[in-house]
This record gives C-alpha cells, sequence and structure tokens, in this order.
C-alpha cells in the first residue's frame, strides 16, 4: 500500500476544528446557551476519527493459492525472448489480519503522521474490516522456502502494527486536542451571548423599546402571528372558558420536532440518556421560546405528567415522553396520558423514542395499536411517515373527546 499523502493529522484537525467554529457560530444564541457544554462537544466531535482497532475475538487467517500467470516475453531472460510469452503456474498466500469495523479507515489511510515515512514499506491492502496481505512464493525464477515465507509475512505484520500505533497515538492526542479547543470555544462563546444579551437587556431597560425576535419563520410565525395561542370561546355560562387553538398546538408540534429530530441525526450521542434527560432537552428548549413556561414532572389530574407547557389562562397543553417498548407499554401509555388531561383541555402530545431495530415497522404498526386502544373513537391521521392524530374519549366522559398526537423518533444506531 503506497500512497501520496497530501496532509497530516494535524492539518487535518485544524480544519476541522475550523469548520466546528463556524457550524457553531451559525447556530441560534439560545440553543448554545441552553445546552450543556459536554452535549455540544459530544454533538459536534461525531466526526473525530476513530482509531484502528484490531479485532482481537475473530482469528487470522491464511490462505494459499495456485493460479495461472504469463510471463510476456520480454520480461523473461536474454536468451529465452526469442521463444515469446509462457504460462505457469504460481503460489501465493494471502494473509487477514480482522479490524474492528471502521469507517474512517480511508481517511486515515490517506494522511500521514509526522513521525514517520513510510518509503519502502512492504505491501499490503487495508479495507473496513481487515488487513490483507499478499506474498508470492512460487513464481518465475523464485522458489521460497518456508523460513522465507514465515519471515516476510512476520515482518510485514508488524510493520503494519507499528505503523497504525503510529497513527492511532496521533488521532487519539488530535481528538483530545480538539475536545479541550472546542470546551474553551463553546465556553467562552456562551459567555460572550451572555453578555450580549446582558448588554441588549441593559439597553431595552433605558430606551423602552422592546426587542424584535430574531428566531427562526416557525418561532416568528409563533410570536408575531396576532392570533392569540388560546382563543375565548363564546361563553356558555357566565364564565369565560378558554381553548387552545389548534393550528397553534401544530406550530408547538414542530418545535418539538425541530428538537427531536436533532436528536435522531446523531442517536450514538444520545444512547446514554434516559428519558427524563431527553425529556429536560426538550424542555430547555420550548423554554427558550416560552419563557419559563415549560415544566416538567407537574401533577395535573391524575399525576404528574412529563411535559406541562402552560400558555397563558391556565394549564394547556400535555406532553407525555417514553421509550417505545410494544403495544402493551404503548396502550399503557396512552392511558396515562388520558389520565393526566382534564375535561377543560383538548390536546395530549405523546412522544415515543425508538431504540430498536427496524424503526420502519414500529411505524408501519402504530395505526393498529393506536385503534385498538379502548378509548381510541376516529379520525386517525398520518400526518407526516412518523406523526400521527387520533381522537379519543376522556375516561368517565364518553361525550367528552380530545385529539393526541403521536411523535415517533428513532434513536437506534449500530
Amino acid at each position: 500500500m503506497n500512497r501520496i499523502f497530501d496532509k497530516t493529522f494535524e492539518q487535518f484537525y485544524s480544519e476541522l476544528f475550523d469548520s466546528i467554529k463556524f457550524k457553531i457560530a451559525a447556530e441560534p444564541d439560545n440553543y448554545i446557551i441552553t445546552q450543556p457544554t459536554e452535549d455540544l462537544i459530544k454533538y459536534y466531535t461525531s466526526n473525530c476519527l476513530n482509531p484502528i482497532g484490531f479485532d482481537l475475538e475473530r482469528e487470522e487467517s491464511l490462505d494459499h493459492q495456485k493460479y495461472v500467470k504469463t510471463i510476456y516475453a520480454h520480461q523473461r531472460e536474454w536468451g529465452y525472448q526469442n521463444e515469446g510469452d509462457l504460462k505457469m503456474e504460481c503460489e501465493k498466500v494471502i494473509v487477514k489480519i480482522p479490524l474492528i469495523p471502521n469507517k474512517d479507515v480511508s481517511q486515515i489511510t490517506s494522511l500521514r503522521t509526522n513521525s514517520i515515512s513510510i518509503s519502502g514499506s512492504p505491501e499490503f491492502q487495508i479495507s473496513t474490516n481487515h488487513i490483507t496481505i499478499e506474498v508470492e512464493i512460487k513464481g518465475y525464477g523464485f522458489n521460497l522456502t518456508n523460513e522465507d515465507i514465515s519471515n516476510r509475512i512476520l515482518s510485514t505484520r508488524q510493520f503494519i502494527k507499528n505503523h497504525f500505533h503510529s497513527k492511532n497515538s496521533e488521532i487519539n492526542a488530535e481528538n483530545q486536542k480538539l475536545i479541550n479547543r472546542l470546551t474553551q470555544f463553546i465556553n467562552d462563546r456562551k459567555e460572550k451571548l451572555d453578555a450580549d444579551k446582558k448588554k441588549i437587556s441593559d439597553l431595552i431597560n433605558l430606551v423602552k423599546i422592546p426587542l424584535a425576535r430574531k428566531d427562526d419563520d416557525l418561532i416568528k410565525k409563533i410570536h408575531i402571528d396576532k392570533q392569540p395561542f388560546v382563543k375565548r370561546l363564546k361563553p356558555q355560562t357566565k364564565q369565560e372558558e378558554y381553548q387552545l387553538d389548534r393550528e397553534k398546538v401544530i406550530d408547538i408540534i414542530k418545535l418539538i420536532d425541530n428538537q427531536c429530530l436533532q436528536f435522531e441525526k446523531t442517536p450514538k450521542t444520545y444512547e446514554p440518556f434516559g428519558e427524563t434527560n431527553l425529556r429536560d432537552l426538550i424542555l430547555a428548549n420550548l423554554n427558550s421560546i416560552f419563557e419559563g413556561k415549560a415544566t416538567g414532572e407537574t401533577f395535573n389530574n391524575k399525576g404528574k405528567t412529563d411535559i406541562y407547557l402552560n400558555i397563558d389562562k391556565g394549564n394547556i397543553l400535555v406532553n407525555e415522553c417514553k421509550f417505545y417498548g410494544g403495544e402493551k407499554l404503548y396502550h399503557e401509555t396512552i392511558e396515562q396520558l388520558l389520565g393526566y388531561l382534564t375535561w377543560r383541555q383538548n390536546y395530549g402530545i405523546m412522544i415515543s423514542f425508538c431504540k430498536q431495530k427496524n424503526f420502519s415497522k414500529i411505524l408501519e404498526d402504530a395505526e393498529s395499536i393506536i385503534k385498538k386502544h379502548s378509548s381510541y373513537e376516529a379520525n386517525f391521521q398520518k400526518l407526516t411517515t412518523s406523526h400521527f392524530v387520533s381522537k379519543h374519549t376522556l375516561p368517565g366522559d364518553d361525550y367528552k373527546y380530545v385529539e393526541i398526537h403521536h411523535l415517533y423518533y428513532n434513536l437506534h444506531f449500530t
């Protein structure tokens, strides 16, 4: 394996750091401020190189092969060239050294270390899960002894291990250096954003002019739309009653969806997170928009709901987060959510994080599972591939209907 190397590991990681800095600078201020630095580090370093690892659970293998090779006339000894091409039986051994599967193999082999040169190195091939050494042992003008073959294989194998040990050392060092640099950069960025926020806040207090929102289009729609989140219904009695506008429920779900789709992009980052940890990230995002009106584990009706969004005029939107666990658990979660809702509430949201394989099958089964629940009434709809809506009766009141939104997210990784 002889390559022309265009850059060092140090240069590669320097460029990676610069690209990550631009990505962080492009993120909304509230996102950077509210996310824990450790979580941001895990997310932004997901493209770091993984060291080459030898798979000790699989054995090395040696294969002996015979093949016919054409020795062209000009390659033969001078006295035999006039006899033309020669076909002869040759032999080789192929040794395969198993590797832990690694998607970064191609990138790693294209980078050079600062410490070694591979000029004159033995030939070998590398793929995502093994290294191959081929040694021709019998051919035109040569026939290696077993001792010669053994020495060739052992010396090549030792070179490979030394070669990748040097590369792995630089990868590990550069990974740690990147983490340290990003940690400092993100903390400095948070301090700057906090200072900017305070400066603007002080300015607003001085000039007495409210700050215009500069969030994304969805957030603009929520804050600027003149229709209130809670629309007033024509009173049936002397006391006014309020109901959350369905269009705004969809807007809020889009906010939650934007957050949860980030989980799907890097499921490995969130693999150690429990339901509570994932819920808290969603809460932080909602509170950056609704200024502290989203709470977790709040008592409502018959128990504690996971996410409780109080959007003016009382207790309005209830959310329940769960790891998906099949039909029985899903029915129990529907009952749990319905138990949180009161007669004056019309919507509920169920968020399912799926760590199992075959996410497509889970989505395929969703409709039948939802319709089987005893509270299901009608109007099952598929709004997107992973967002469903269904109409249910509230426990204890067969004439009171609530709309449940079912959101599914794929957190499985291999």
